[in-house]
């Protein structure tokens, strides 16, 4: 049976680094929702022209769209697994994706909740050249958009904090947690 993994949390938490090393470890398909995104405007399909028009604004590919994609994706998935970063990006896709997978009787997805502290989150945003505004932005659209994902999984999420630690040590810690 096909094994589906969310990669969710705070911003800068290390999602991608996380999600692509347990693909990796795995052996799973890595999907990035804004890479696929990407590649449908790239490749100028029917989803691409639409999502093309949301690329330059604060306002998100609707939601349809998106799940339509994913779903594409994971009904041609070749691998034993996929990961999944950035997806879902909203409680509503949240929800279409567990009904999706339940209709296709594969097992709800296996979330991996990552946290970092504030003041961590903030660091990581100047050290990559970012600053005080970028922070509040991010936290607004993570309280608005994805807090309510993260409290959504909690029950059945693996949860991390990855405040104080190496990407090497959390991976290892998700990778023991995952396989027990």
């Amino acid at each position: 049976m096909k094994k589906i993994i969310v990669v969710l949390g705070t911003p800068r938490s290390g999602k991608d680094t996380q999600a692509k090393l347990l693909a990796e470890k795995l052996n799973y398909k890595y999907c990035s929702s804004e890479d696929v995104i990407a590649e449908e405007i790239k490749n100028k399909t029917k989803i691409g022209l639409i999502a093309e028009k949301y690329s330059n604004s604060t306002t998100k590919i609707p939601d349809e769209y998106l799940i339509m994609l994913i779903k594409e994706i994971i009904i041609n998935l070749k691998e034993n697994g996929i990961v999944f970063n950035n997806f879902p990006q909203t409680l509503n896709q949240a929800k279409a994706l567990e009904t999706f997978l339940f209709a296709r009787k594969i097992n709800r997805p296996t979330p991996i909740l990552l946290d970092a502290e504030p003041v961590i989150i903030l660091n990581r945003i100047k050290e990559s050249g970012g600053d005080d505004v970028l922070f509040k932005n991010e936290m607004i659209l993570y309280k608005k958009d994805i807090l309510p994902i993260v409290n959504y999984y909690k029950s059945i999420g693996l949860q991390f904090d990855t405040s104080a630690k190496s990407a090497e040590i959390i991976n290892e810690e998700i990778n023991l947690k995952i396989n027990n």
